[in-house]
C-alpha cells in the first residue's frame, strides 16, 4: 500500500526540500504537531511550543499547533493515523521505533539537501543517536535527546545508613554494600532497591546488564540472537532475580516514587526523564548517579526521542518547510529541553556551560561512550515484547531463568528467521 507512495514522495521531497525552508509572514502555515509527552516533559514541551508560536513563529510565518498523545496509546494513534492517510505535520518517535516505520513507507525522508539547509551534520551529534535514525542508507529522523537508565538515591536514607550521600555507588561491591547498610538500618517498609519487574521498564533494566556482557542482542547477519545471548542473558538475570531473593528489591514493587519521596527506598534504577518531577517534590533530597557496573564492562541501554515526517494528505511543500522551522528553532533551544531531564543529543548543547551546570544531566551525559541503543531493524518493538512478557514470567515465579532465557532465544530466532 505505501511503496509507491513511498517512492513518489521521495522524488517529491528531494526537489522540496532544496528550496528555502523559511515560511513568509504573507504565506502564514500552521503545523499539527504531535507529542507524547506528558507531566513535567508535557509542561517543558507546551512551554517551548507556546515560546516559538509567540516569537520567531510569527517572524517566520509558522504556527505550531500541538496535540499531546499520552504515550500508552501513542503509537496506535499514530498508526491508525498513517494507514488513513490522516498524519500531524511533524510527530516524536522513540529510535527504535523509527525503522519499521520507515519500512512500511510511513516516513519523509530528511535528505541531504534538508540537512544542509538547517546546517546539520552528523558530526554534531552523539553518534548512537545519530545513527539510529538512519535505515537503508537514508535518514528518517533527527534526534533531540537521549535517556539512559542512570540511578537516584536517597540522600536521606544514605546518611540515616551511615553512608556518604554524595558518593553513589558504581560498582556491585559497593551496591551491594550500600544495599547492605540501608537494609540494616531501615524497617521493615524499607525497599532499599528499586528497579522495575513489568512493562518496558524491565526490559531495559535487563538490556542494560545483558549488554554489560554482552554489546549485541544480534548475530552478525541479524538473522537471530547473539551467540552468547543465553550466558549473557543468564547472568543479567541472576542478578536481578539475586536482588529480590536476598531480600534488597520487591518482586513487585509498585510504584516507587510516592515511597522515595517518603524516605523509604534507598536507590532506584530509572531514568534521567524523572528529574524534573523528583526535583519538584517538596523537600526530597536526592542524588542522581550513572547507572552502576555489575557485570563485565560499562553498559547502558538507551533511547532517544526523534522529531519525524510522517507521510499523509497534509503534506506539501509549505507545511515541510515549516516543521523544518521548528526543528530549527528547536536544536537552538535544545538547553531548555535538556534542563526537563534529557541527556542532549548535540554536542553543542552538552559543552554549553550553561548544561555543565545542570549537575545531574551533566553527570548522566558521563556515559555516552557507553550508551547502547537497541539494533535498528524494523523487529525491534516485537523483541521487546517478548523480552517483557519472559521477565514477567521470571519475576512473577512462573519460569525458570533458563527457561524463560531459551524461550527469548527461540522466539527472537523464529521473528527474524
Amino acid at each position: 500500500m505505501f511503496k509507491s507512495k513511498k517512492h513518489l514522495l521521495f522524488i517529491v521531497m528531494a526537489l522540496l526540500l532544496i528550496s528555502s525552508f523559511a515560511v513568509s509572514a504573507q504565506d502564514s502555515v500552521t503545523i499539527t504537531f504531535w507529542s507524547p509527552f506528558t507531566g513535567p516533559d508535557g509542561q517543558t514541551i507546551e512551554e517551548m511550543v507556546n515560546e516559538f508560536n509567540t516569537t520567531a513563529g510569527p517572524e517566520a510565518g509558522v504556527q505550531v499547533e500541538m496535540l499531546i498523545v499520552p504515550w500508552d496509546e501513542y503509537y496506535t494513534k499514530l498508526t491508525v493515523a498513517m494507514a488513513s492517510n490522516q498524519t500531524p505535520n511533524l510527530a516524536i518517535a522513540h529510535s527504535h521505533r523509527v525503522p519499521a516505520f520507515a519500512q512500511e513507507g510511513t516516513l519523509l525522508e530528511f535528505t541531504p539537501e534538508a540537512l544542509e539547509t538547517l546546517g546539520i551534520t552528523g558530526e554534531d551529534y552523539i553518534p548512537a543517536l545519530w545513527n539510529a535514525g538512519e535505515y537503508e542508507g537514508a535518514r528518517y529522523a533527527l534526534p533531540i535527546d537521549a535517556f539512559p537508565r542512570n540511578m537516584f538515591y536517597n540522600k536521606t536514607v544514605f546518611e540515616n545508613a551511615g553512608l556518604d550521600p554524595e558518593a553513589a555507588p558504581t560498582n556491585m561491591e559497593e551496591l551491594t554494600a550500600a544495599l547492605d547498610a540501608i537494609k540494616a538500618s531501615g524497617g521493615e517498609d524499607m525497599v532499599p532497591l528499586f528497579f522495575s519487574t513489568s512493562g518496558s521498564w524491565a526490559a531495559r533494566e535487563f538490556y542494560s546488564l545483558y549488554m554489560q556482557y554482552e554489546p549485541n542482542l544480534l548475530n552478525e547477519d541479524g538473522t537471530g540472537v547473539s551467540e552468547n545471548f543465553q550466558e549473557a542473558a543468564t547472568k543479567a538475570l541472576e542478578i536481578t532475580t539475586g536482588f529480590i531473593d536476598d531480600g534488597y528489591a520487591l518482586a513487585t514493587p509498585g510504584d516507587w516514587t510516592a515511597l522515595f519521596a517518603q524516605d523509604q527506598v534507598g536507590i532506584v534504577f530509572a531514568q534521567i526523564t524523572h528529574l524534573l518531577s523528583l526535583s519538584q517534590i517538596e523537600d526530597l533530597d536526592f542524588g542522581t548517579a550513572g547507572f552502576p557496573t555489575l557485570g563485565d564492562t560499562p553498559a547502558n541501554f538507551t533511547l532517544g526521542h526523534n522529531f519525524i515526517l510522517p507521510i499523509g494528505s497534509g503534506q506539501d511543500e509549505a507545511h515541510i518547510n515549516a516543521s523544518l522551522t521548528f526543528i530549527n528553532w528547536f536544536g537552538d533551544h535544545a538547553l531548555a529541553w535538556a534542563a526537563g531531564g534529557k541527556v542532549p543529543a548535540t554536542f553543542a548543547v552538552i559543552e554549553n556551560p550553561e548544561f555543565e551546570a545542570m549537575e545531574a544531566q551533566a553527570i548522566v551525559t558521563e556515559q555516552m561512550d557507553a550508551m547502547m541503543l537497541p539494533p535498528i531493524i524494523p523487529e525491534q518493538s516485537e523483541i521487546d515484547v517478548i523480552v517483557q512478557e519472559n521477565l514477567e514470567a521470571i519475576y512473577g515465579r512462573q519460569s525458570s531463568i533458563e527457561d524463560a532465557v531459551n524461550r527469548m532465544a527461540d522466539e527472537i530466532n523464529a521473528l527474524l528467521g
